[in-house]
Formats: C-alpha cells, sequence, structure tokens
C-alpha cells in the first residue's frame, strides 16, 4: 500500500486494498520521497536559547532546517518575502518547536514543518503563527501550502498547542497519515485557530488523536471544503472536546472519510455535523496573533512591527468599527484623510484590504468585526450586498446617510456545483457590469475572473454567483454544474457555442512536442487528428506532437500559452496565426518516466503523483495517443504493447501499477 505524502492526492482513486504493485522499482526507477525529510541537503541549525521577546530572524531563501532528537529549536521569525520556501524537518524524537513566527506570501504548494516523532517519545509544537497566503495563487487544492505535514512514520505522540493557522493553505495540519497508512501515533491540538483553510483546517486520524480547545472559522467569502477532516482505518478513536467549528456557508464542518471512530463533547457547528448549534468565534487563550507576538514568545499579545502604521502614538485618533449581523456581507469605505487598522478592535482577515484613504472587506456574524481609525471626516460607507452595523467613534450610525449606492446590478446568475462529481469549468459574458456575489452561501473565489464582462471560472461541490447588468450574451459550462439565472434554471446551449472558437496546429515536416494551455477550456475533435496525436491535461491544456498534417481544436476563453518542447508548427487561433515567441515558454520538466508494455502481456494500469509539473512526452520513441489522463499532478493511464513517457520535475510521490510492464524512471535527463 502507497503511503501518504504531501503532495500527492488526498482521496486516492484505487482502494487502498486494491494498490498492489506487481513491478519491484528500484532507486533509478523511483526516488521514494520519506515525507519532505528527503529533501535535498539543508541548514541544520541548534537550540536557540533566546531571552524571553528576543528572537532569530530568518529569511527563506529554499533551505531545509532539521531539528534533531532533543532538541529544541525556538524564537525565531520566518520571512518567507515574496513566495520563497523554506522547510523545517523534526524527525527523531523528544524534540521541541516553539515561538516560530512566519511573515510574507507563503509559496504556492509548499509545505512548511514535516516533522514525526519516530522514537516513542513525546515531541512538541507550541506558539506558532502562520501568516495570510497571497489571495492570487492559482486554483486548486493542490497549490496552496501546507503548515504542518505529519509522516507516516510518526509512532509517538505529538503535542501542538496555540498554533495560529492564519495562512489560508492546502491544510492548516495534516495529521492523518499516521492513523490510516502509518505507525499510529497520536496528536492533540490543543488552543489552536485556523482562519479559512481553503481545502481543510485541522485534519486527523482515529488513532489516539485529539481537537481540545480549539476554533476553526470559515468566513464565508473564500473557497474552503472542510473545518475538520476526521480519517479512519486507525484501529482507536478520534476525540474532539470544547471546539467550535463556524462554516458560515463554506464547504463542511466536519467530515469523515474510512468510517472512523469519532468522539465528540460540546462541539459546536453552524451546519450541524457537531453535538451543538450556535458556535464562537473567537482565538483561543494563548495563541498569537501575529508573527512578532508568536517569535518574542508573548502569546496573542499583539507586537505591531517596526513600520505599521496602527502602532503606537501615531495612530489616528477616529474609529470606524464595521459588526456582522448574520449575513455574509460585502462593505466599502472611504474617508478624506489615511485609514489604518484598528488593533484595539476586531481582525481584519485576507479579504479585507486597506488602500489610502478606501478600505473594503467581508462580514458575517456579531462575533465577526472589522476596525479602523482615520483621520479627517467619513466620506462614504455602505454595501455591496447585505447589511452591517457601523459605528464612528464609539456611535451608531446609518449608512444610508452617507455616499450614493453603487450602480445597481439587477441580475443574478448562480453556477450551482452543489451534489456533483468532479469539478465544472464556466464562461459567460453579460453585455454591462459584473460582480461577485454570496447568494444561496455562494463563495468568493479569487481564482475566479472578471474582464470587461467576461466572467471564467471553476466550481467543486459547492457554489459560485454573481450580480450584473445588462443581457447574459453567451454561456459555457464544461461539467455538471447547474446554471440558474434570476433564480431559473438555463440551458447553457442556448447561449452560443459551448466551445466557441478552433485552435489549428499545421505540422511543417519537423518533428514537434507543444503543450499549449487557454484560460477557459479546450477538447479535442472526434476523428481528427487531434484526438489521435494529443491529450487533454485538466481540462484547459493539451500537450501533443506532430509532424505533418493538421490537428484542430475546440475551446473557450483565450490561448494563455504556446510551447514548443521541440521542432517547430504553425498555430492559428481562430484566424489569428499565433507567434510562440509571444508566450512566456513554459520549460520542459528535467525528469522522465517510461511506463514499457512492449515486452508485457495484456494491458498494464498505472497511476502515478509527483510534487511537480508533469506533462506527456514522445522520449523514446513513446506513443501520444489520447486516453490518459493528467490531473493536475496524478497520472493515470494504461500501456499495450507501446510505451507511454512523461517528463516531470520534483520527485514521485505515489506510485501505482497493475500488469507486467517496466517502469524506468530517469533523473536530469
Amino acid at each position: 500500500m502507497a503511503r501518504d505524502y504531501p503532495g500527492g492526492s488526498s482521496e486516492n482513486p484505487v482502494p487502498t486494498d486494491e494498490r498492489t504493485t506487481e513491478t519491484t522499482i528500484d532507486r533509478r526507477s523511483y526516488l521514494k520521497l520519506a515525507g519532505v525529510a528527503a529533501i535535498a541537503t539543508g541548514t541544520a541549525t541548534g537550540a536557540a536559547n533566546a531571552a524571553s521577546g528576543e528572537y532569530e530572524t530568518i529569511a527563506a531563501s529554499g533551505q531545509t532546517i532539521r531539528i534533531d532528537s532533543g532538541e529544541t529549536w525556538e524564537n525565531k521569525l520566518i520571512d518567507l518575502g515574496t513566495r520563497n520556501s523554506i522547510t523545517i524537518v523534526a524527525k527523531g524524537t523528544d524534540w521541541t518547536i516553539r515561538n516560530i513566527g512566519f511573515t510574507g506570501e507563503v509559496a504556492y504548494d509548499d509545505t512548511l514543518f514535516a516533522v514525526a516523532d519516530t522514537g516513542g517519545g513525546t515531541s512538541r509544537m507550541e506558539n506558532i503563527y502562520f501568516d495570510e497566503c497571497p489571495s492570487d495563487r492559482p486554483t486548486g487544492g493542490s497549490y496552496r501550502a501546507k503548515c504542518i505535514w505529519v509522516d507516516p512514520d510518526h509512532n509517538g505522540s505529538l503535542e501542538v498547542s496555540r498554533c495560529n493557522f492564519s495562512a489560508n493553505g492546502n491544510n492548516g495540519i495534516y495529521g492523518s497519515a499516521p492513523a490510516y497508512n502509518g505507525d499510529g501515533g497520536d496528536i492533540v491540538l490543543a488552543n489552536c485557530y485556523t482562519n479559512d483553510s481553503h481545502h481543510t483546517g485541522l485534519r486527523i486520524g482515529d488513532c489516539g488523536m485529539k481537537i481540545v480547545d480549539s476554533v476553526v472559522y470559515k468566513s464565508g467569502s473564500s473557497s474552503a471544503n472542510r473545518g475538520i477532516w476526521i480519517w479512519g482505518d486507525g484501529g482507536d478513536v478520534a476525540t474532539l472536546e470544547n471546539v467550535h467549528v463556524i462554516t458560515n456557508g463554506a464547504g463542511v464542518g466536519i467530515d469523515t472519510k474510512n468510517s472512523p471512530n469519532v468522539k465528540m463533547t460540546d462541539v459546536y457547528t453552524d451546519d450541524g455535523t457537531g453535538t451543538d448549534g450556535n458556535p464562537d468565534h473567537f482565538i483561543p487563550d494563548g495563541c498569537p496573533e501575529s508573527a512578532k507576538a508568536a517569535a518574542s514568545g508573548s502569546g496573542n499579545e499583539e507586537q505591531p512591527s517596526d513600520g505599521d502604521e496602527s502602532a503606537g502614538e501615531d495612530l489616528p485618533e477616529r474609529t470606524l468599527t464595521i459588526i456582522g449581523q448574520g449575513d455574509p456581507t460585502e462593505y466599502y469605505v472611504e474617508t478624506t484623510g489615511e485609514i489604518v487598522r484598528n488593533p484595539d478592535r476586531g481582525t481584519l482577515e485576507s479579504h479585507d484590504a486597506i488602500d489610502g484613504t478606501t478600505a473594503t472587506g467581508w462580514v458575517t456574524t456579531t462575533s465577526n468585526v472589522d476596525g479602523f481609525r482615520f483621520d479627517g471626516e467619513l466620506v462614504d460607507v455602505g454595501f455591496h450586498q447585505g447589511r452591517a452595523t457601523v459605528e464612528v467613534d464609539g456611535e451608531e450610525i446609518d449608512p444610508d446617510e452617507y455616499g450614493e449606492e453603487p450602480a445597481a446590478l439587477e441580475n443574478t446568475i448562480l453556477i450551482d456545483g452543489f451534489g456533483t462529481a468532479g469539478t465544472s469549468h464556466y464562461e459567460f459574458a453579460v453585455s454591462g457590469a459584473a460582480e461577485k456575489s454570496t447568494i444561496k452561501g455562494a463563495t468568493i473565489d479569487g481564482a475566479d475572473t472578471i474582464d470587461s464582462g467576461t466572467v471564467v471560472g471553476s466550481v467543486g461541490g459547492w457554489r459560485d454567483a454573481f450580480r450584473f447588468a445588462g443581457e447574459l450574451e453567451s454561456l459555457t459550462v464544461d461539467g455538471d454544474a447547474r446554471v440558474s439565472v434570476n433564480g431559473e434554471l438555463v440551458d447553457p446551449t442556448e447561449y452560443g457555442a459551448e466551445f466557441p472558437h478552433v485552435l489549428t496546429i499545421v505540422g511543417n515536416g519537423s518533428q514537434a512536442e507543444y503543450t499549449v494551455t487557454v484560460d477557459g477550456r479546450i477538447e479535442t475533435i472526434a476523428g481528427d487528428d487531434s484526438d489521435r496525436y494529443a491529450t487533454v491535461e485538466s481540462g484547459d491544456t493539451v500537450v501533443g506532437s506532430i509532424e505533418r498534417g493538421v490537428q484542430r481544436f475546440r475551446f473557450s476563453g483565450s490561448v494563455s500559452n504556446l510551447t514548443f518542447h521541440q521542432g517547430s508548427a504553425n498555430v492559428y487561433a481562430d484566424q489569428e496565426e499565433l507567434d510562440p515567441d509571444a508566450f512566456e515558454s513554459a520549460p520542459t520538466p528535467p525528469h522522465s518516466i517510461v511506463i514499457d508494455g512492449s515486452d508485457a502481456s495484456g494491458t498494464t494500469e498505472y497511476e502515478f503523483t509527483v510534487d511537480g509539473d508533469v506533462v506527456k512526452s514522445s522520449y523514446r520513441d513513446a506513443t501520444l495517443e489520447g486516453g490518459d489522463v493528467i490531473d493536475g499532478r496524478t497520472v493515470t493511464g494504461s500501456v499495450d504493447d507501446d510505451l507511454d513517457a512523461y517528463w516531470f520535475e520534483g520527485d514521485i510521490t505515489d506510485f501505482w501499477l497493475f500488469g507486467d510492464a517496466s517502469v524506468d524512471v530517469e533523473y536530469d535527463v
């Protein structure tokens, strides 16, 4: 059975009792990734003994820091800059990590901590603050950071306390692997807080793991799958005590997989998945609220940075406070003077923004408070949707007395993926303006784009919604999502062609390998050479080869990338010829994997996952016919008497083979 490692799919498409390997793969063929502990050699750092309030600043630059058995690593402020990587690996036993703060933008698909107590002892992580991720990350859970990854080799006890997972990444803590495919170590999470973790806030298993005195919060304005996810097959029990989970209609509060044994006491949720309702939104006692507070060991005492405009005596005198009333509410504020965060009231989150004399953001329940200080006069305050209480200098005001109402967007469109399987991609155009909305509990996803009345996005198991002016001029949906306009179901085929554009590739006699990506959807045409010599990846990318002849594709949106990995050809989008040099070239990944069925009997099926990019290849005369599927970083396919080949970067994190084909992996080809 393949073990669970970071970067792999969270849900194996093949049941674990069927994931047998018929072929032995040696080092050249399969570099096993043992957690993140197999990352190339990094920098080891000795124990720190900083006095209270003192800390060391570390600039992230791709390094790996290793913590050994019995070591204490503490009082560090880690500056990630603009998506720079750093990984802290702690294995062995009886180690301690405490008083750590992260600032800057977390790298896409990074893993900050990779940990395990592998000696049967007790290791600890305490007083840690993970700063917010940037909002413009690529779509999809696999492109978001994991804060803490717990290796399957974990067989001791891990105590995680007073950790603030404000980085809205893939998981706050990914702790289920020791339960369902590992060595059964336990984890206790106490006084922890998560804020808008996109995939899962806290993920544990039923091997004695616990979550106590903790809060999981989702604002309702960000895509988020699960608050807490509990996995089975651990053979013991998972315990939740005094836990508050607020979804605001985004995803599921508490979810399970593989029928775990769960004990819940005083678990408050707003979607009925706990023992009680009416959860409270608060940051648990001692949980840090800033990176500097964590690094200095001062818990949740706010430590503003040296350049923080809301520090000390430089604060503007006047206050403005927005308080939720229960519904997702988008507000806007304008003042004549500078506006800054109020450190004494409320908490601004990743979806709240200040720009000079204006501020925008979201509030929901009465416990959701956004606070500001400002100079001058309040010019305008209002709501794009919903309603909230507004206080100026401590006194409630009537927002209707300020400014003018924004231009009315009288129509609504809802793309409803609730209850559907997989992801639905959509594109529509309207004759007027459009903006995102939360009607019917829809989420606000930064990956969906609006450009001059044209909207492109995707939806999984929940909903996307928009308000717009004018007429709906075109609509395409690839997937099972339903579409309603002004509350009435519509047929997308009645609004223009699903794939209105044609991409044509004409061979010029050179053997060419290409990759084409669109910002909508793309498909091969049945009976055309594209159906034989090209493969569609993730719905928006085709990878193929051509020497002579013509290949045609239908697509929506526009061409965003055109790369020839070797050779050349003429490419046309409708009637316009495209210049490959006008696009930023995507580098060919350095490693290869070849599944060779030429000497095998019958069909061999395979599936593998890598932690970097992967594209199909004609390396070693491999075929490029359709049928094999690349879904993100997971590849599923089959060979008979031929070869399949792929270029990839990073490492192979999961592999499954059923049949007699041989497998060969080469690094740095």
